[in-house]
């Protein structure tokens, strides 16, 4: 059987049916699309830069940013800042674990730094390893097949490399 070389990512959706249709809609969304693009990884972004830097209007820009939150894509917070004039609060956004996880799937693997690439893959195969656990238990599926699986891959890819270097 010849496998396809597919993106090797795989986003978990939230169980939940409300937060999954949320996520369809601002993936389906030119809107929800570009502020996922202008979002800081590991850091805080804030509302009025988004809304200055994306070219949709303000009540666009605030009502997908509630979206996502609701969705559980982002965490919201309110900074005081100083002007020239007085102190003013400014609303942020940082991405949750999954909504880095989005972002990175939109990004081009050459644009992701390795080690956040590589405590992205960590988390993912944590997460994909305890469902397995439950799906295991539930079913009565001996683990064992799927430590099998991945230890024939391991095998299959140091094997074509090692072959590669010879």
């Amino acid at each position: 059987m010849k496998v396809e070389k597919v993106w090797p990512y795989v986003i978990p959706f939230p169980l939940d049916d409300e937060k999954r249709k949320l996520i369809w809609g601002i993936l389906q969304s030119r809107v929800g699309m570009s502020i996922l693009m202008k979002l800081r990884l590991d850091d805080r972004t804030y509302q009025q830069n988004l809304i200055r830097e994306t070219p949709y209007s303000n009540k666009s820009i605030i009502e997908y940013l509630k979206r996502m939150v609701s969705a559980d894509m982002l965490e919201e917070g309110m900074a005081q800042a100083k002007t020239e004039k007085r102190k003013v609060w400014i609303k942020w956004y940082k991405p949750t674990r999954l909504g880095r996880w989005f972002i990175l799937f939109l990004k081009p693997p050459k644009e992701i730094p390795s080690d956040l690439a590589k405590k992205t893959i960590e988390e993912l195969f944590l997460v994909y390893s305890s469902s397995i656990v439950e799906v295991c238990e539930k079913y009565g599926i001996n683990l064992d097949s799927f430590h099998r699986i991945l230890n024939e891959q391991y095998l299959k890819k140091t094997s074509k490399r090692t072959q590669k270097e010879n």
